[in-house]
């Protein structure tokens, strides 16, 4: 009996094969998202079984059909991700059992990093929209070899929708309540068409929120509920032309939420802080001959992060500050794409940045007694891709040269190869964090920080069961060396370390393993995955550490499992459960007498979602009502490192209502 044909990969088909497959196989959707060209891992685009990176895809319409209401609603079902507070009510990300908000998790929305350059920290929340997101690809591994110095950990890949995809306009309203109040009310919207060579689109959102409405406690027994003491708001603005081989994109970021927990002690009021990046490039691609794609992109950005203006109580002095810094990048990118043959293909090209960091509140930076810093990066790149009956083999390497911290050269080989059903990925890749304009000012002693480093040994073993299910498998180990640790005062005090950043001598890290599973017909989806991570074998650097735990680190879970489901029922209406497990984590919640910190378990949670949709109620109207956190589990969100911050408690129950309304033009060509 002859062997079904496999869909997703028709590179080694024959050509009388290709001639008959439409009559005799139509691929699904689980196997048109298997044989998406994935983006964000290599700078040629390949499917997901030939990438040679661990990748999760989250698609608009799964993001839509879940009632992902957020971005982080989305990295939360992430294989890896975790949340947890930063400092002044920030909330952000851990992965694969490490602390990973400043420069080791790169967040790209259209090509644009949405790091802060201050810092190269992400805030999430209620802060990037989720309204026009095309396709989310998420490479859970590292990424430095391609994005550079913010990409040491994993990397988040963010396309939105533009005028091919809107044709028309959207006008879009989500709103939350819980029980002290409101909890999300946001308005989307969406205008764009493309007709022959010319396109536009814009995309944007305006809304406000509350990050909780429990009592938060600090390490010193002070407490006061959150609710309207943490509120935040947002205007996101997406904007881009095309003509031809030309593209114009510019977007502006304002996002604004308030801290009363500060760095460690509970603030007498809430205090605003500010994130403003406007940024904006232009892109030119051309076709030379058959073989030959060369890319050009020109790119401005400037940032304005954790900026606070007003005025400090006496009795929050010391804890809270003002701050006011802008951050600026000039960045130019030139590349080549190479397509000799069906067998082997090259990319190679340099990249460019010119950062210029500015004092603008008088203050002078540290390290040249100056109000204004600058460095200049260049980092050329290459990567070759050998097609072979044995076996596909991607080799890369970036080279990246700095003025402020010097070089790290990041390698990588992928190995993948299809047997039937089956197919395996064998990787290793070098990744490095590159000292932000605020790592390099407050280095202990002035002295010049070295890139942090790591190696990451991946294999993944992925199985198409059926032409709707897909079972995916991996194995990671984490080495990270001269990792840059912020010490507080509290850490000065038993171990005698300064206040600033230096590089740590220990030698840190993490393994483990992830499974996912995939069933997709077209009535609905089911999506299933369980992570687990563990530094046993490992040091562990003093702020991550846990006394007597040497296999986890402060904050983060050694597992997490999530399920999400979509199923259309009555037709007309589709229903969509969810359910999180977060595994035991520990915190320190006080203070001994002496100014010890106290660690205390934090137990279990679960969290329960529930979602019910339609998009057939009213012509051009889709509907959505649902519930978060069913069970009104208190959600608690550790810091991963010892600043002594207590727990940040996230959103109880919360009843949701999403309304969305969308037009189509007429088509003007075939």
């Amino acid at each position: 009996m002859p062997q079904p044909i496999d869909t997703t990969d028709l590179s080694g088909l024959s050509l009388e094969q290709l001639k008959h497959l439409k009559s005799q196989y139509a691929a699904t959707d689980m196997e048109k998202n298997i044989n998406l060209a994935i983006e964000a891992a290599s700078n040629n685009p390949l499917s997901l079984r030939k990438s040679p990176s661990i990748i999760s895809v989250i698609t608009g319409e799964e993001i839509t059909r879940t009632g992902a209401k957020t971005l982080l609603d989305v990295l939360k079902t992430i294989p890896g991700m975790e949340v947890n507070v930063d400092v002044q009510g920030v909330v952000a990300l851990s992965f694969r059992g490490l602390w990973a908000n400043e420069g080791n998790l790169m967040l790209m929305i259209d090509g644009f990093e949405f790091n802060e350059n201050a810092y190269n920290s992400l805030q999430l929340g209620n802060h990037y929209p989720v309204s026009d997101i095309k396709r989310i690809e998420v490479i859970r591994g590292p990424g430095s070899a391609i994005y550079g110095g913010t990409a040491e950990f994993a990397v988040i890949n963010i396309m939105t929708q533009r005028g091919e995809d809107i044709k028309g306009g959207k006008l879009g309203v989500v709103a939350g309540q819980a029980q002290n109040g409101f909890t999300q009310q946001n308005v989307n919207w969406a205008i764009g068409n493309k007709v022959n060579n010319f396109g536009y689109s814009l995309t944007g959102v305006f809304g406000r929120a509350q990050t909780s409405q429990s009592d938060y406690k600090d390490v010193y027994g002070t407490s006061f509920n959150m609710t309207d003491n943490a509120p935040s708001q947002t205007l996101y603005l997406n904007g881009n032309v095309s003509f031809k081989n030309w593209a114009f994109k510019i977007i502006y970021d304002d996002y604004q939420c308030y801290t009363r927990d500060g760095y460690q002690a509970a603030l007498s009021k809430p205090y605003p802080n500010y994130f403003k990046n406007v940024m904006g490039d232009v892109r030119y691609r051309k076709a030379i001959g058959k073989k030959w794609n060369i890319q050009s992109r020109l790119s401005y950005k400037q940032c304005i992060p954790w900026q606070n203006k007003l005025e400090i109580a006496p009795v929050d002095t010391g804890n809270f500050n003002v701050y006011s810094l802008r951050a600026e990048r000039y960045k130019f990118n030139i590349s080549a794409n190479w397509e000799h043959s069906k067998r082997f293909s090259a990319n190679f090209g340099v990249d460019a940045n010119y950062d210029i960091g500015t004092k603008t509140d008088g203050e002078l930076f540290k390290n040249n007694n100056a109000t204004q810093f600058s460095f200049f990066n260049y980092a050329p790149f290459a990567q070759l891709l050998f097609n072979h009956r044995i076996a596909n083999v991607t080799l890369g390497a970036r080279y990246d040269v700095s003025s402020a911290y010097g070089s790290a050269f990041n390698p990588r080989l992928g190995i993948t190869k299809r047997v039937g059903v089956a197919n395996f990925k064998l990787l290793f890749a070098s990744s490095f964090r590159a000292p932000s304009i605020e790592n390099i000012d407050y280095s202990l002693n002035k002295v010049e920080l070295k890139p942090e480093r790591s190696n990451t040994i991946e294999f993944e073993a992925s199985f198409k069961i059926s032409k709707y299910m897909f079972l995916s498998a991996n194995l990671f180990d984490i080495t990270t060396e001269n990792a840059i640790k912020y010490f507080v005062r509290s850490d000065s005090l038993t171990v005698g370390d300064p206040d600033g950043y230096r590089n740590s001598n220990v030698r840190c890290g993490s393994r483990g393993f992830e499974l996912e599973y995939k069933y997709t017909t077209p009535k609905g989806m089911l999506r299933i995955n369980y992570s687990y991570n563990s530094t046993a074998g490992k040091q562990i650097d003093s702020l991550n550490m846990v006394p007597g735990h040497s296999e986890s680190t402060l904050g983060i879970a050694p597992y997490k499992f999530s399920v999400l489901a979509s199923k259309t029922v009555l037709k007309k209406f589709y229903v969509a459960p969810s359910f999180q497990f977060i595994g035991e984590r520990f915190a320190i919640t006080a203070l001994t007498s002496t100014g010890s910190p106290i660690y205390s378990t934090i137990p279990a949670q679960s969290v329960f979602n529930l979602h019910i949709g339609t998009d057939a109620m009213i012509r051009n109207v889709s509907l959505g009502l649902g519930v978060k956190n069913l069970t009104d589990e208190k959600i608690l969100y550790p810091q991963a490192y010892n600043s002594l911050h207590a727990p940040l408690p996230g959103m109880g129950r919360e009843l949701y209502l999403m309304v969305n309304y969308s037009f189509r033009k007429k088509e003007q060509n075939k």
